[in-house]
């Protein structure tokens, strides 16, 4: 499954290390129009808009609460992207934004209509066989949506990587078999001792050790099958 970032608005501040940077991290790119300050509605895309200054920002026009992301030369203050927070605004991204940085904003975009909002999740256990490249490491899954899982162990992938995921629901015989891409991940910092925030390490965070993950290539019927046994279990 492909996901597409659509550039828009001032499109000429969008620099050429910015592009190649939403290359790397495994999206694709599409034009939204120059000067168009409006939301894309598309599905699977997900909206940069370029600002520059406080009447570009007046003019964007987002869609309900559809997430959507700014563009913008200088750091925007919190009061002036206020209003937009509360109608889909997920992050403001620099030329100084680095890598790690955007393809943790960008996929906690994407996947936040998916996995967070629109679909329920439900508390389990269920053991979990990840594969990444030649290692191939048991752990167990503490959430659960037809979208995705939060995996609990102590060494999480990078944001943005990649892996193979098997497992089955409780009392049930069929095994899925899906890759997953990391949205999130949760890391001890072992300096301070604590379990950080995935925004800041300094930061701590009451969870578990882990990664969030999306599916990536589940068929639709075994989203649905997944989905019907979390609506069982709330």
């Amino acid at each position: 499954m492909s996901f597409v970032v659509v550039l828009s608005g001032r499109t000429g501040l969008f620099t050429d290390s910015f592009r190649e940077n939403v290359l790397e991290c495994g999206f694709e790119l599409a034009d939204g129009g120059d000067d168009l300050f409006r939301v894309s509605t598309d599905e699977g895309g997900l909206s940069v808009i370029a600002v520059n200054g406080l009447d570009d920002l007046a003019r964007v026009e987002p869609d309900g609460a559809r997430p959507f992301m700014l563009f913008s030369p200088d750091a925007l203050s919190g009061e002036a992207a206020g209003a937009l927070k509360e109608n889909g605004l997920h992050g403001v991204i620099t030329p100084k934004t680095s890598h790690e940085d955007l393809a943790f904003l960008l996929n906690r975009a994407v996947f936040y209509d998916k996995m967070v909002k629109r679909n329920p999740r439900a508390p389990v256990t269920v053991p979990v066989v990840l594969t990444s490249g030649s290692a191939v490491v048991n752990s167990f899954a503490s959430l659960l949506s037809r979208d995705g899982m939060f995996i609990v162990t102590m060494n999480p992938l990078e944001v943005n990587g990649l892996c193979t995921l098997k497992f089955s629901l409780p009392d049930r015989e069929k095994e899925f078999s899906t890759e997953a891409r990391v949205i999130y991940r949760v890391v001890i910092n072992k300096d301070l001792n604590i379990i950080a925030n995935p925004r800041d390490p300094f930061k701590r965070m009451v969870s578990h050790p882990g990664m969030a993950v999306f599916f990536v290539d589940m068929p639709q019927s075994e989203r649905d099958e997944i989905n019907r046994f979390v609506e069982s279990v709330h």
